[in-house]
C-alpha cells in the first residue's frame, strides 16, 4: 500500500506555458484517479509488468498548446463564435486539442504505471517527490485556454463549482465559458474577491486563533477582547440562567433577508423587521365559535384511518394465504368491474352505472371461501368508515351521559349487527374505546374497556371463520329472529305467556334495505328491526348508498318509522287497518325521536311520494372520506390516490326516549325563525383563542346548550355542499320546520359568523344564523315521468319527425314567382352544418308564405 505522507503532495517541474495558465487548484474532475488518491486506486490494481512509455517532451506540449492558443483567437477576431466544447468537424482547433489531452492521458498513465513500479520495489517511500501525485490539474489548466474535453466535462466542472461554493463563486474560478454554462443553469452568480474571504491569511499575517475572542477594530484589521477567566469554584456558584419571556424570538435570517439587510446597509439604511408585526393586528377571537364546534359532522381526525390492530391486520394476514390476482378478478366479477360499482362505492353520474344493492351480504348462506375473502377486502373498511361517522354523530348528539350509561351497565351495552359482517362491531368498540380513555385518564396498560355484549348475523360458515378471527366475545347468528309474526301476549289459541325476546341498545343495519325488492317487506324488515330495540332508549341506525335510491329506501323506512311507531305532537296514535272489529282501530304510538341527521319529525321534504321517483336530482345524503388500505389498493388498482370519499344516506332513531319531551327541546316554525336569527351572542366566546379538542368539546356540550338555551337537534343541518363565493356563503339547508331553504351569510352580517361560514361543510348543524332565506326549489322528478330511456325515444321521434317534414318540403309543386333558393350541395367528405341546413328551410318557408302554388 502506498504510504499517506505529506511528502506525496510535492510537485514536480512544468513547461512554463502551463505555469502561466495554471489557477489556484479546483475540484478534481477531467482523467485524473491518480490526484484523487493514489493509495487507494494502486491498491486496487492488479500488479502487472508494464513497459514505460517515452514521456512527451515539454517543449512539444507548449508548442501544441501555443499553436491551439492561436488558432482559437483568430476565430474570434473573426467574428465566429465557436464553442471549444462542441467544435465542428472543419473546426482547425479540433486535431491539435485531441492531441494535447491524449499527451494528458499518456502523462497520467505513465504516472500511474510509474507509482505500480516503484511500489512494486518498495521504492516509493524512499523516492515520493519523485511522482506528481498531488500536483496542478492539467484539465484545468488546459482548457482555461483552449477549452474542455467535452460538454460533460464543462458541465460536471460547473456543477462542482455550485456544490462547493453555491452562488457565491471565488474570483477566477471559472473561465468565461464556464461562467456562461453556470448563469444559464443557475442564474448569474456573486463573484467575491480573493480579498474580501475572511479565511484567507495574507503573508505576514498572523493565523487568528480559534480559541480566542477577536473583533474588528475599524481599520481593517482585528483586536483580541480580554476575557477574565472564572475559577470552576465561580462557575459553580453563578445563579441558575433566568431567560426573558418578554424578550422577542430570534429571527434565523433566510438568504434573501441576508441580501436584503446588505443592501439597506450600504445605502446607508437600517431594515426594520418590526413594523410588519405591528401592522398585523392579532385575531384574539377563536377559530370557531362554540355552537359550531358543537354542531360538527366529522369524525376527529376527519378522515377515517381504518386501525391496523383490529381490521387492516388481521384481513391482510387472512388475504396472505391467497392470490392476490385471484382476489382482484374475483372483486371485479362480483362488483360490477375494476372500480367495484356495486360495492359500497357510490360511482359518479357521467358512468351511468345502475343503482343495484351490493351483490355479497352477510346474511346469505352460502359463500365461497373467495366470496368471503372479497368481502373482507372489498366492503369491510368502507362499511367501517361510514358505521364510525354515523355513531360519532349519534354520540354528539345523545351527549355523554348516554353513552356512559351504557357503559355502566351491568353487562355493558348490548348491540347487533346486522348486515356489515362485524365491521359495524369494530366500529362500535372504538368509539367505546374513545370514551373509555376520556372517563379514566389515568388507567393502567391492563385495564381493558367494558365493551359490552357483540351480536352479529353472518349466514355462512366461511365469513363467520373469519369475522371471529377479528372479533373477541363475539356471538354469531345465523338469520335475525323473525318478531314481527310471533304473538306479544296469550291468545286464545295459546294462553301461555309469549316468548322473551331479545332486546340490543343499538342496532346497525347498513346496506340492508336496497336488496328487498317489494316495499312490504321493506316495511316489515325495519319492524322486525325496531321490534329487537330495547324500548328504554335503544337506537336503530339504518345506512343506505348515497344515491337516488338509497335516500329513496331510507326516506321510505323513516316515513313508516314516524307514521306508525315514534310518536308526535299532532301523531300520537294511527289508524290500523287489518284489525277485526272487536279490537281497536286506532293504536298508540310509543315515545321515540329522530337522532339525525334529520331536526325535525314532519313529512322528508326531499320524499314527497312513496316509491321510485324517476329524473330525481335532489336527495339527502352526505359524504366521508376513509383511507384504503394496501389489499383494497390491489383491488382497484389505484397508484395514485389512496383515499375515497363514501357517500351514504342514513337515519339514526331513538325508542323509548324522546327529549323533546324530557329537554324540552323546540321544533318547528319557531326553532327554524330563531334559528335564522343566530345564537351568536347566546355563548361567551373563549378568550385563549384556542379551539376546543374533541374531548373538551363534548364534555363542555351539556353546560354549553344550558348556557346557550339552544339543543342542536333544534338547529338546521347542510344538506348540500356549502357554496362559497367573495363576500358571501350561501347554505342550502334543512330547518327544523321540514323546509329546504338556501341562507346567504355575507360578510357585513357577522365577522364571526362570516368567518366560520367559511370553513362550514357539508352535514354540520348551523346556529349562526343568516342574513337572508328563500326557499330552494328541489328536482325531485316524477314517479310516472320519463326515465332516460322514454326520453332518448322520444327525442328520436321528433327527429323522425322533422325529417318527415322537410322530404315532403322537397316533393313540393313549383311555385310561381317563388325565388330560386339554392339548396347547399354536401361535396364528397364535406359536412354541412345543421345551422345552414336550418336557416335554408327557414328561407323557404318564409318564400312559401308570400306567393301562390300554380293550378
Amino acid at each position: 500500500m502506498l504510504p499517506r505522507s505529506p511528502a506525496a503532495r510535492a510537485t514536480r517541474s512544468h513547461p512554463h506555458g502551463l505555469l502561466r495558465t495554471a489557477v489556484p487548484r479546483p475540484p478534481q474532475t477531467g482523467s485524473q484517479p491518480l490526484r484523487r488518491g493514489a493509495a487507494s486506486f494502486i491498491a486496487g490494481r492488479p500488479r502487472t509488468s508494464i513497459a514505460r512509455k517515452a514521456l512527451p517532451s515539454a517543449s512539444h506540449l507548449e508548442s501544441l498548446l501555443r499553436e491551439a492558443t492561436y488558432v482559437r483567437s483568430q476565430q474570434w477576431l473573426h467574428g465566429r463564435r465557436h464553442s471549444s466544447t462542441s467544435p465542428t468537424e472543419t473546426d482547425p482547433s479540433r486535431k491539435q486539442k485531441d492531441t494535447i489531452y491524449t499527451l494528458i492521458d499518456e502523462i497520467n498513465q505513465n504516472d500511474m504505471e510509474m507509482a505500480e513500479l516503484m511500489d512494486d520495489l518498495d521504492l516509493l517511500d524512499d523516492h515520493e517527490k519523485a511522482l506528481n501525485l498531488e500536483g496542478i490539474d492539467f484539465d484545468h489548466a488546459v482548457s482555461q485556454t483552449i477549452g474542455h474535453r467535452d460538454e460533460e466535462t464543462l458541465e460536471a466542472r460547473v456543477r462542482q463549482a455550485r456544490q462547493e461554493f453555491g452562488e457565491y463563486l471565488p474570483e477566477g474560478h471559472l473561465n468565461d465559458t464556464e461562467t456562461q454554462l453556470y448563469t444559464r443553469l443557475y442564474g448569474e452568480p456573486v463573484v467575491l474577491a480573493q480579498d474580501s474571504e475572511l479565511d484567507v491569511v495574507e503573508e505576514g499575517e498572523e493565523e487568528i486563533d480559534p480559541d480566542k475572542l477577536y473583533r474588528f477594530d475599524g481599520e481593517g484589521g482585528w483586536e483580541e477582547v480580554e476575557v477574565d477567566e472564572l475559577d470552576e469554584s465561580e462557575i459553580h456558584d453563578e445563579p441558575p440562567l433566568v431567560y426573558d419571556m418578554e424578550a422577542e424570538p430570534p429571527i434565523d435570517e433566510t438568504i434573501a433577508m441576508q441580501r436584503t439587510r446588505e443592501v439597506a446597509e450600504q445605502l446607508g439604511g437600517e431594515l426594520m423587521l418590526e413594523q410588519f408585526g405591528d401592522e398585523a393586528a392579532p385575531d384574539l377571537t377563536p377559530r370557531f365559535h362554540p355552537l359550531t364546534t358543537m354542531g360538527k359532522f366529522s369524525t376527529d381526525p376527519s378522515t377515517v384511518f381504518p386501525p391496523k390492530d383490529t381490521l387492516t391486520g388481521p384481513v391482510s394476514v387472512i388475504l396472505s394465504d391467497f392470490s392476490n390476482k385471484h382476489i382482484a378478478d374475483s372483486a371485479h366479477r362480483a362488483f360490477g368491474g375494476r372500480f367495484l360499482p356495486h360495492s359500497t362505492t357510490t360511482p359518479p353520474l357521467r358512468m351511468q352505472v345502475p343503482q343495484q344493492p351490493i351483490p355479497l351480504e352477510a346474511s346469505q348462506r352460502f359463500m365461497t371461501e373467495m366470496e368471503a375473502n372479497v368481502y373482507l377486502a372489498a366492503l369491510y373498511p368502507a362499511m367501517y368508515a361510514s358505521a364510525l361517522s354515523v355513531l360519532a354523530e349519534v354520540r354528539k348528539r345523545l351527549g355523554t351521559d348516554w353513552i356512559r350509561n351504557l357503559m355502566a351497565q351491568e353487562d355493558g351495552p348490548h348491540v347487533l349487527d346486522v348486515s356489515a359482517g362485524g365491521a359495524g362491531v369494530l366500529a362500535w368498540r372504538d368509539v367505546l374505546r374513545a370514551e373509555w380513555e376520556s372517563m379514566v385518564p389515568d388507567r393502567s396498560p391492563e385495564d381493558s374497556c367494558p365493551v359490552g355484549r357483540s351480536t352479529v348475523v353472518i349466514g355462512s360458515d366461511a365469513l363467520r371463520l373469519r369475522a371471529s378471527a377479528m372479533l373477541e366475545d363475539t356471538s354469531f347468528l345465523p338469520r335475525l329472529p323473525d318478531y314481527v309474526h310471533v304473538r306479544e301476549k296469550p291468545t286464545l289459541e295459546d294462553e301461555r305467556a309469549p316468548p322473551k325476546r331479545k332486546q340490543y341498545d343499538v342496532i346497525i343495519a347498513p346496506h340492508s334495505l336496497l336488496g328487498i325488492e317489494e316495499e312490504f317487506l321493506r316495511k316489515e324488515h325495519v319492524q322486525n328491526l325496531w321490534n329487537l330495540l330495547n324500548p328504554d332508549g335503544g337506537v336503530l341506525i339504518l345506512l343506505e348508498k348515497g344515491h337516488q335510491k338509497g335516500f329513496e329506501a331510507i326516506a321510505g323506512a323513516r316515513e313508516m318509522l314516524l307514521k306508525r311507531f315514534v310518536s308526535s305532537p299532532g301523531s300520537t296514535n294511527y289508524e290500523n287497518f287489518l284489525e277485526s272489529p272487536e279490537e281497536e282501530a286506532f293504536i298508540e304510538k310509543e315515545p321515540g325521536m329522530i337522532v339525525a341527521p334529520c331536526t325535525n319529525h314532519n313529512k322528508c321534504p326531499m320524499y314527497h311520494m312513496p316509491g321510485h321517483s324517476k329524473g330525481r336530482k335532489d336527495y339527502c345524503h352526505f359524504q366521508q372520506r376513509y383511507i384504503r388500505p394496501p389489499f383494497l389498493q390491489r383491488i382497484v388498482g389505484a397508484k395514485d390516490r389512496n383515499h375515497e370519499d363514501l357517500k351514504f344516506s342514513y337515519i339514526a332513531v331513538q325508542r323509548g326516549v324522546d327529549r323533546r319531551v324530557e329537554d324540552g327541546i323546540v321544533q318547528g316554525p319557531e326553532a327554524a325563525d330563531a334559528a335564522f336569527a343566530g345564537y351568536e351572542d347566546a355563548v361567551e366566546m373563549q378568550k385563549d383563542g384556542v379551539e376546543a379538542s374533541e374531548a373538551v368539546a363534548s364534555e363542555t356540550q351539556s353546560s354549553t346548550e344550558q348556557e346557550a338555551d339552544v339543543n342542536p337537534l333544534s338547529l338546521p343541518r347542510l344538506v348540500f355542499q356549502p357554496m362559497k363565493r367573495r363576500g358571501h356563503v350561501t347554505f342550502d339547508v334543512c330547518t327544523p320546520a321540514g323546509k329546504i331553504e338556501r341562507w346567504t351569510v355575507p360578510r357585513s352580517f357577522s365577522r364571526q359568523a362570516y368567518k366560520d361560514a367559511r370553513k362550514a361543510q357539508w352535514g354540520d348543524l348551523w346556529a349562526l344564523g343568516a342574513k337572508t332565506r328563500i326557499f330552494r326549489k328541489l328536482r325531485l322528478g316524477d314517479k310516472h315521468g320519463e326515465s332516460k330511456k322514454e326520453r332518448l325515444a322520444k327525442r328520436a321521434a321528433e327527429k323522425a319527425e322533422r325529417d318527415e317534414e322537410d322530404a315532403l318540403e322537397e316533393e313540393e309543386p313549383e311555385v310561381v314567382g317563388m325565388p330560386d333558393i339554392q339548396t347547399p350541395v354536401k361535396k364528397k367528405g364535406q359536412k354541412i352544418p345543421g345551422w345552414v341546413k336550418d336557416q335554408h328551410k327557414k328561407k323557404r318557408r318564409q318564400a312559401l308564405k308570400l306567393v301562390k302554388p300554380t293550378s
